[in-house]
This record gives structure tokens, C-alpha cells and sequence, in this order.
């Protein structure tokens, strides 16, 4: 396990810091269970990951180990429960937030999987729920698009390897892949070492570079952040969704008449949410601490763990002027994305997971109060069927690792579909603050030239 995914899991012995990821899933109809039984046990055996437990290390330091699970047992993960209630889209999410709620068995492979019948209209819905140490956003697409297949009908001729052959792991084993992870890091090290001797050749270029990274390092740390918002300071384990979908071609308008990217009329939409809601709620506020996650993964990369850094911003609330406040979070994001120290977590991960819990557990919640969590990741751009069913959306829902919004929109086909999770003791007037999301996407899709080609909508019904 990587560094940071080991921040991940550990975090979750603070019930407030748990990493559970959700995708929601909505099909045009039933999918074949058998089909669908197969499918996964398919797949556990294209990415072994999800094949794969967690055994920690004798003495709770230093990074964790990946093996097979012996005892895997697809018909504990995978499970079939019917929708209560009159099958609307809002029963659906109320019973996946309680799902995503309940922790996850870690002595088994940290993921779990339900088919959920009733949805009105004969339609059906899939909660896939799994640890974020398992993988990042985009990892966890190219997973997805992997699984995915392009017909409702079975395609034969598929690549069927064998199932990953189980290896126990002793305590000794552990400890000796960690020593041995220590021992490779030192040729590192010493590179790096050698690299500032080298330096100080042009010792006034050194001191520049190590001030520009000093200075950086409080920035990404999050420790000149700004303030939390005082309306948005409770916190507590209860955990809430909000769905919502718009046209991805409205989005793509809107950052093109702007002369920004997709991503930053996301967060202007995002944010405008929150000046309407600070604003009906009588609290205004001039900014809000924002992060973002930024991805570092590369092509070569494994499908499994997490490869993104934070970036930070001071998110512009008190900016009413949408193409005003969709230009400054741009200029942030350049900056955010341009920071020396933006990597930071990655390259001093070996040394904090040899933290002790409790102390690694204080410095997680320290850096990670954020009143908003947005991320946005590239989606699968054509159709795709599971065991004979249409997915017509996808649905994306982050942990609320200490923050009061975690916002995650992925694009599936033409429609960009966003899940928000929030704290309940945070946002107090959930429908309220749903509808302000709405106004603030309408604002800066406005931004398009000619007529919008599109409106946000909340998915309730």
C-alpha cells in the first residue's frame, strides 16, 4: 500500500475521517443476476485489487500490505435488497447514503456491491461502495470502463484469467517488504542529496528554489487557508446525498464563451451554490477553504491506489458576478495546479506513515478541514451496458474526510452527472442548499453565448 492510501486507511479509526466511495448506477432495467454474478467474478479477476485484503503491519507503522484473500467470497460482496417506499429517486438515495454509512469489513477485500430492485418505471440501480485506498477517481474509471461493455449482449471471446493465487503473509513478511521498501529508498535519497550539493554551485539559484518550495509547503498544507464559514462549522457522522445532472455540451458553452475550462465553470457553479445559500441563510461570507484534488497519475501507472495531490484555493463566495467569479477560481486553479510543494504529501507519505495512529489521525483532521471538496473526473464518453441493462447515469459520491461538502461530478455519455455527499450537521437545510446549487449552475451556464444549451436539474423523482 502507497503512502497515501495508507493515510486513507488508517483514517477510518476516526469514525469522522472513514474513506468510503460510492457509485450509483441506474439502469434501464434489470440486469441478469447470473450475468451479473459472472461479470464480477470477471472482473475480481481482471483487477485483482478487488480480490485483495488489507493486513496491517505487526506494529501499526509504516505502510500496510495488499494480499489475496483466501477465504474471498463473492456472495458476501455482492447483494440484492428491493427499494422500500414508492421507488423514487430520492427513497434510492436515502437507503445508498445509509449503505455508504456502514463501515466496511476489514479483514475482507474493503468493497461491496448492491443490485437494487423497485425503482419506478421498471428501472433498477447498482451501489458499488469500496475503500478509497483501493484507488483514486480515475483509477477507478478505467476500472469501470474496463467492466463495462459497449452491448447489452455478451461478448464472447473475452481475455478469462485465473483467479489471483492466495499467499498468507506473515508478520515477518510484512515487516521484511518494509525494511525492503526503507533499504530502496536510500539511492534515492542520496540522489536527492547529491542534487543539493550539486546546487550549491549556483547557491543563489538554490536558496531561490528552496524559499519558492518553503513558502509553498503552509499553502498546500492548508495552513493559510481561510477561514471555515460559521454557518457551514458542525460536523458529525451523518452523512447525506444530493444528485443532480446537466447537459455536458451546457458546460462545455459556458467555458468556452468564458475563455475557461470545464472544470473552473464547475467550481463557479459549485460556488455560486454556496453565496446563495450563505446569502439565504443570512450568513454571508467573502471566501470559503476549497480543495481539489490533482491528479499525478501516469498512463504506466497500476489501475489500483491513489496518484493526486491537493491543491488549495480560497474559494471567492463573496464574488456575485458569475464570469468574474468563474475567471478568479481560474487563475487559482493555474496557481493551485503551479505550486513547487504541490506533490508534498506524496514525497513525505513514507515518512508519516510510520506515524503513530493516533498521532497520524490528528494530522489528517488538521489539514482537512475544508468547508468544500470538489472534484471532477473524465468519465466514459459512449454507451455502456451491464449484464443486458442500459447504464444511463453514474452517479459519484466522495467521503466527508472532515469537510462539510464533497462534490464529485463525472461525465457519462453527453450528460454530466453530480453526486454531492454532505455533513448534516453542516448544511442544516439540505433542500434549501440543493436548490441554491441549482441557481448557482443556471448562473454560470447563462455565461454561454446565444441561448444555454441546457439547465441543471436536482434528481428527486
Amino acid at each position: 500500500m502507497s503512502a497515501v492510501d495508507t493515510v486513507m486507511w488508517r483514517g477510518d479509526a476516526d469514525r469522522r475521517m472513514r474513506s468510503t466511495i460510492s457509485m450509483v448506477e441506474i439502469y434501464d432495467t434489470e440486469p441478469d443476476w447470473d450475468r451479473l454474478v459472472a461479470a464480477h467474478d470477471w472482473g475480481s479477476r481482471m483487477a485483482p485489487r478487488f480480490r485483495q485484503r488489507v493486513i496491517e503491519s505487526p506494529l501499526h507503522t509504516g505502510t500496510p500490505s495488499w494480499e489475496v484473500d483466501p477465504d474471498f467470497d463473492l456472495h458476501y460482496h455482492l447483494r440484492r435488497v428491493r427499494l422500500a417506499g414508492d421507488g423514487t429517486m430520492a427513497d434510492l438515495f436515502t437507503l445508498c447514503e445509509q449503505l455508504a454509512m456502514t463501515p466496511l469489513d476489514s479483514a475482507r477485500p474493503p468493497w461491496e456491491g448492491y443490485l437494487i430492485d423497485g425503482l419506478a418505471d421498471g428501472k433498477t440501480a447498482y451501489l458499488l461502495k469500496g475503500h478509497h485506498a483501493l484507488t483514486d477517481g480515475l483509477g477507478a474509471i478505467r476500472v469501470l470502463a474496463q467492466l463495462h461493455s459497449t452491448t447489452r449482449d455478451p461478448i464472447p471471446g473475452k481475455p478469462q484469467p485465473a483467479p489471483p493465487v492466495p499467499k498468507e503473509l506473515s508478520a515477518l513478511d510484512v515487516l521484511t517488504r518494509q525494511v525492503g521498501e526503507e533499504v530502496r529508498r536510500v539511492p534515492k535519497l542520496a540522489e536527492m542529496a547529491f542534487d543539493g550539493v550539486r546546487a550549491l554551485t549556483d547557491p543563489k539559484k538554490a536558496l531561490s528554489r528552496v524559499l519558492r518550495y518553503g513558502r509553498s509547503v503552509p499553502r498546500v498544507a492548508g495552513m493559510i487557508s481561510p477561514p471555515g464559514s460559521p454557518l457551514l462549522a458542525g460536523r458529525s457522522l451523518s452523512w447525506r446525498f444530493l444528485a443532480f445532472e446537466v447537459p455536458f455540451s451546457a458546460l462545455h458553452a459556458a467555458a468556452k464563451s468564458s475563455g475557461a475550462s470545464v472544470n473552473d465553470v464547475y467550481l463557479g457553479g459549485l460556488i455560486g451554490g454556496f453565496r446563495r445559500y450563505h446569502e439565504k441563510m443570512g450568513t454571508p461570507v467573502e471566501t470559503i477553504p476549497v480543495a481539489i484534488p490533482i491528479s499525478v497519475r501516469k498512463p504506466d501507472d497500476p489501475e489500483g491506489g491513489n496518484r493526486i495531490a491537493v491543491g488549495r484555493l480560497a474559494g471567492p463566495v463573496g464574488i456575485d458576478d458569475p464570469f468574474e467569479r468563474v475567471l478568479t477560481i481560474r487563475e487559482q486553479v493555474r496557481a493551485a495546479r503551479g505550486e513547487p510543494a504541490v506533490d508534498v504529501l506524496n514525497a513525505i507519505g513514507p515518512l508519516l506513515a510510520w506515524l503513530p495512529g493516533p498521532v497520524l489521525m490528528q494530522f489528517s483532521g488538521t489539514t482537512s478541514q475544508n468547508d468544500l471538496q470538489a472534484s471532477n473526473v473524465p468519465g466514459i464518453p459512449w454507451e455502456t451496458f451491464v449484464a443486458g441493462a442500459k447504464v444511463e447515469r453514474m452517479f459519484p459520491f466522495g467521503p466527508l474526510p472532515g469537510c462539510a461538502v464533497m462534490a464529485t461530478m463525472i461525465t457519462h455519455s453527453q450528460t454530466a452527472c453530480l453526486g454531492i455527499n454532505l455533513d448534516a450537521a453542516a448544511v442544516t437545510d439540505q433542500d434549501l442548499f440543493a436548490d441554491c446549487v441549482v441557481e448557482g449552475f443556471d448562473e454560470v451556464l447563462a455565461l454561454a453565448d446565444g441561448d444555454p444549451t441546457g439547465r441543471m436539474i436536482r434528481v428527486v423523482d
